[in-house]
């Protein structure tokens, strides 16, 4: 996951300030790689590396981007999409045709595209590719498609055409083209991935959440709905939508990845996570409990709602240390495990002898929950636990883990909790009690499908049904088999 931004302001003796400030406001999204590009009439420069934007970007590198004049600004901040976290791979990334070209092209981009080998062997005859970073490949594809139409929105058109099924993506790009640069931004003909533009103190601001243009003291108009592209230039800024198809929003992003200050669909994600906690006092009723509290941070939302559902207290009896470091997307075992021993801190006083109700967002793994949360929450002394989750048991791995293989699927808790058997046509009561046992919990509550989509609205609920922004067509052949299997058994949380 990444957060990316796009900023058009000409004369804004800010812009900079304003860009860092923005993507700074997206750093939940990820710490690994970070960086910054201004674009004005005479090109385009890009500031990167690893670590958070503040790492990256000093107050001197602002106040000399500020010196170029800059017109417009793309930002981003994320996790590698590599296994190991390089200044080369960080973003933003510049465009490399082999053969001179009237444009340059430095861009960021948030998702995931399948078939990249394929595409990439088109490419290589006519871009060098330096990293392995393959927003470089979308960066290609982008120039390509702007080369051939100009800095049209039949340009994106194509673009959009080219990827569908394909995956999911949302950019933000600077193009330059020897007189001006002009800020492009564009997503997948779905909306899967959380992309959202309006104007702030006379910018236009595209951001990957709304929180960004909260940061700059306003309010972001709305959602980009799926193939809408934005122009802004000199011209004036227009946006159109290239292509029409049912969306397919990632539920999961409001569930569990977004802030809880920006919006989804309008509505703030901290009031949607407290409205899953209500669902599931209504759907478990009242248990034994002392006090309710949040697994930090993203379990806080449900956390509210589940106390004021049952009427007991909530404290927050775990603390997340400031050492910690987001684990989502961390895949080698061991390193996990030692970041998730370092998450957690305990109080003592306020967990001793108490039967305790924790609300998170959900269960991915369970490492965070098996080595974190729960022994700190029974090494201070809890005499119950209960693992109240918003979020439904997720049988399928996220697409943009396919690359990992199987393993992938195999490390889901659901998975795991089933070992040697098949959850697919279990009761959910049979699902929390495995699940439980896993973790080691005295008990775990998850969500059902109904519930949650009775709050989030309809979307992608990937991990619960593989409803995939990607055409089958594209899926791997463990996964189609897995798939399938399911569907033979009669998935109860299709």
């Amino acid at each position: 996951m990444d957060g990316i931004l796009g900023i058009f302001g000409p004369g804004d003796g800010e812009l900079v300030q304003k860009a860092f400030l923005a993507t700074g406001a997206l750093q939940h999204r990820g710490k690994t790689g970070s960086g910054i590009a201004v674009g004005n009439d005479r090109g385009l420069h890009v500031v990167k590396g690893v670590g958070g934007i503040a790492d990256v970007v000093d107050v001197d590198m602002v106040h000399l981007f500020q010196d170029l004049s800059p017109t417009a600004a793309i930002g981003n901040v994320g996790y590698t999409k590599n296994k190991i976290a390089e200044k080369r791979n960080a973003e933003p990334v510049m465009v490399r045709p082999k053969k001179p070209s009237r444009l340059q092209v430095a861009l960021t981009f948030n998702g995931r595209i399948v078939g990249e080998d394929e595409l990439q062997a088109e490419l290589e005859d006519a871009y060098a590719f330096e990293t392995s970073n393959r927003t470089e490949l979308l960066g290609a594809l982008l120039h390509r498609c702007l080369e051939r139409d100009g800095v049209t929105f039949e340009a994106g058109r194509a673009l959009v055409d080219l990827l569908h099924g394909r995956g999911s993506f949302c950019l933000a790009a600077l193009v330059f083209d020897g007189e001006e640069t002009r800020l492009v931004t564009l997503n997948d003909d779905r909306a899967f991935e959380p992309f959202c533009f309006g104007t702030v103190g006379g910018n236009f601001v595209a951001s990957s959440e709304s929180c960004s243009h909260r940061r700059l003291g306003g309010f972001a108009e709305r959602d980009y709905r799926g193939a809408e592209m934005t122009i802004a230039s000199s011209a004036g800024v227009e946006t159109r939508r290239l292509r029409e198809e049912p969306p397919l929003t990632d539920v999961f992003q409001a569930i569990y990845f977004g802030n809880v200050a920006s919006q989804y669909r309008g509505r703030d994600i901290f009031q949607l996570r407290k409205s899953l906690g209500v669902a599931l006092v209504r759907l478990y009723g009242r248990p034994e409990a002392d006090v309710v509290i949040p697994n930090p941070d993203s379990g806080r939302g449900v956390a509210y709602g589940i106390a004021e559902g049952l009427g007991v207290s909530l404290s927050h009896g775990l603390v997340k240390q400031a050492q910690a470091i987001r684990t989502f997307q961390e895949s080698q075992v061991r390193r996990r495990t030692i970041e998730v021993g370092l998450k957690f801190a305990a109080i003592d006083s306020v967990l001793r002898g108490k039967r305790v109700v924790m609300g998170d967002d959900s269960i991915v793994k369970g490492s965070v929950s098996e080595g974190g949360s729960v022994w700190s929450v029974y090494n201070a002394g809890a005499e119950r636990l209960e693992f109240w989750i918003s979020y439904g048991p997720m049988f399928f791995p996220s697409f943009k883990e396919w690359r990992r293989g199987r393993e992938c699927l195999d490390e889901l808790a659901v998975q795991r909790a089933f070992s040697g058997e098949h959850p697919y046509d279990k009761p959910l009561e049979e699902i929390n009690r495995r699940v439980a046992k896993l973790i080691g919990v005295d008990r775990v509550c998850y969500n059902t499908r109904e519930n949650v989509e009775a709050v989030t609205g309809p979307g992608s609920f990937q991990a619960l049904d593989a409803s995939y922004p990607v055409a089958e067509r594209h899926w791997p052949d463990w996964l189609k088999a897995e798939v399938e299997r399911s569907a033979k058994l009669g998935l109860r949380f299709a």
